[in-house]
């Protein structure tokens, strides 16, 4: 019996949200594609009926890890009034939080692999540079400033702030890594309420 469309396009859809959430918490070099399609309820030999190789994968996954996050960030930015904040302390509370360092699987595809990027394939390293540039900019927009050298340096103090909080092994100098660079980055909050 064969599959439908739509049917394949949700284990597409699986296959994805796996990978993107394996890349995110052990590393690009870690993803193995047997696990990655076990994990996603389907035959290792189903593989080749959605990618053409692992790198191939990779490259969706991150794509799929980017568009998550660029919605949530268009949703932050939307909702901040409904709550009280500002646009840039709603992106920097949703960053800048425990949540967000202990479960990488489910957050910024820039946070989790900054580190390794310099040593993957140049379209990987193509497509974070966009997200770093989307991300700027969205901050910059949420900043009453507007201005995008600010914003390099708020994601560069987001990004670095997770990426220690994560490396530490005590949880009370990672909450204070996170609540310094909240602070820090509201410093350059000129539409505070």
């Amino acid at each position: 019996m064969g599959y439908s469309q739509a049917q394949k396009a949700e284990s597409r859809e699986r296959i994805l949200e796996n990978a993107s959430r394996q890349i995110r918490e052990h590393g690009i070099e870690a993803l193995g594609v047997a696990d990655c399609m076990r994990s996603a309820g389907l035959t290792h030999g189903a593989f080749y009926g959605h990618f053409s190789s692992r790198d191939a994968l990779i490259v969706e996954a991150l794509e799929h890890a980017v568009i998550q996050s660029e919605k949530r960030l268009a949703s932050l930015a939307a909702g901040s009034g409904k709550q009280a904040k500002t646009p840039l302390q709603s992106i920097a509370e949703a960053f800048l939080n425990e949540r967000h360092v202990k479960n990488p699987g489910n957050g910024c595809a820039l946070c989790a692999l900054a580190g390794e990027a310099r040593h993957v394939d140049p379209d990987i390293r193509e497509l974070l540079t966009g997200y770093v540039r989307k991300l700027a900019a969205r901050i910059a927009q949420a900043t009453s400033g507007n201005n995008e050298n600010a914003a390099l340096g708020i994601v560069a103090t987001i990004v670095g702030a997770i990426t220690l909080a994560r490396a530490v092994d005590d949880d009370k100098l990672a909450k204070s890594i996170l609540s310094a660079s909240l602070a820090m980055v509201m410093t350059q909050d000129g539409g505070a309420r």
